[in-house]
């Protein structure tokens, strides 16, 4: 879908955040979770849902050109042109998705199954991970989704959605101030004597999962 260099920048905001930013966290997203298992009960993929915030939503809209009168309804041609607004990813790119079991970090291949929508105000993507390896699905498994960049503020306001019926979860709502406070930190740190608070914008600091939700999911007997 060919894009102005504006539309450009938005949709790349998870991979060259640097480029674009003024302030940090920049977006504000509301990360959803599916969790598929295969018939023998071993976790094979993540459905994975952003719904970013109602202002970038709106420039999302307004640098698409979509929904002119308003109405917050998009007429089928503009639900097809809003598809993949946020589906071209570099190489390499983690999509922010985080996966562990016990201690290991799990590796996801690409992304799949793009789709968008406008619904109350608010830009909704989705897209599916698989898991390089299915993951026995008894095994604790950690999830998160963050922006170690500080450039997108995630959280995860509802657990995942699991089609087992003998799994627990434990969503844990991370510290958005504790987030805050190691990216000024990090910045403050890689700062050099003399630059502005302008070129601070263009330092690129990782701060971890500091301050990030986190689920905790056990399946199986135990539960």
């Amino acid at each position: 879908m060919p894009m102005s260099p504006r539309v450009s920048c938005l949709s790349a905001l998870l991979i060259v955040a640097p480029l674009c930013a003024s302030a940090h966290p920049h977006v504000f997203i509301d990360a959803g979770l599916s969790l598929r298992h295969d018939a023998a009960g071993a976790l094979t993929h993540v459905g994975v849902e952003w719904a970013y915030d109602e202002f970038y939503s709106l420039l999302i809209i307004e640098d698409l050109g979509l929904d002119p009168d308003g109405d917050g309804v998009l007429t089928t041609d503009e639900q097809a042109a809003l598809q993949g607004f946020d589906a071209d990813w570099e190489p390499g790119f983690d999509g922010r998705l985080f996966l562990d079991a016990d201690g290991r970090r799990l590796a996801l291949n690409g992304p799949q199954d793009f789709a968008a929508r406008y619904e109350d105000g608010r830009v909704i993507s989705a897209h599916v991970r698989p898991l390089a390896e299915p993951l026995d699905g008894d095994r604790p498994l950690t999830i998160q989704v963050y922006d170690p960049e500080y450039y997108v503020q995630f959280s995860i306001p509802e657990p995942p959605a699991i089609a087992r019926d003998d799994c627990a979860v434990d969503l844990r709502m991370g510290d958005p101030y504790a987030a805050a406070d190691a990216y000024a930190r990090a910045v403050g740190e890689a700062l050099g004597d003399g630059q502005s608070a302008e070129e601070a914008d263009l330092i690129t600091v990782d701060i971890g999962a500091t301050g990030a939700d986190s689920v905790q999911v056990r399946c199986g007997p135990g539960s």
